[in-house]
């Protein structure tokens, strides 16, 4: 795959900049995929890690069921030391997007 000034590359994946990027499971089968059974968005909140020992962890949705796909936040460019402190990316959204109403 071409990579564009529009995605960056993590472990041989092409990674949106602008949004979320959805793979497979099978796509991302070297990956560690963390998850705790916390609904949001129609999956699960969580976090997904590279195999690549210094980098941190990304926030990412996981979807289960036929879908077994996972929607990762890596367009944030933020990674975060642990997967609890990636998923609580999502919980920071949507207590700001509470405050904004």
């Amino acid at each position: 795959m071409a990579q564009t000034q529009a995605q960056h590359t993590i472990a041989g994946i092409a990674l949106s900049n602008e949004k979320p990027t959805t793979l497979t499971y099978e796509e991302l089968y070297a990956w560690v995929i963390w998850q705790f059974p916390r609904p949001q968005n129609g999956g699960l909140i969580g976090a997904v890690h590279p195999p690549m020992p210094q980098h941190g962890w990304i926030p990412a949705i996981i979807f289960t069921g036929n879908k077994k796909q996972i929607e990762i936040h890596a367009h944030l460019n933020e990674q975060y030391p642990t997967p609890e402190s990636a998923a609580d990316y999502f919980h920071s959204q949507v207590h700001s997007q509470a405050a904004n109403k």
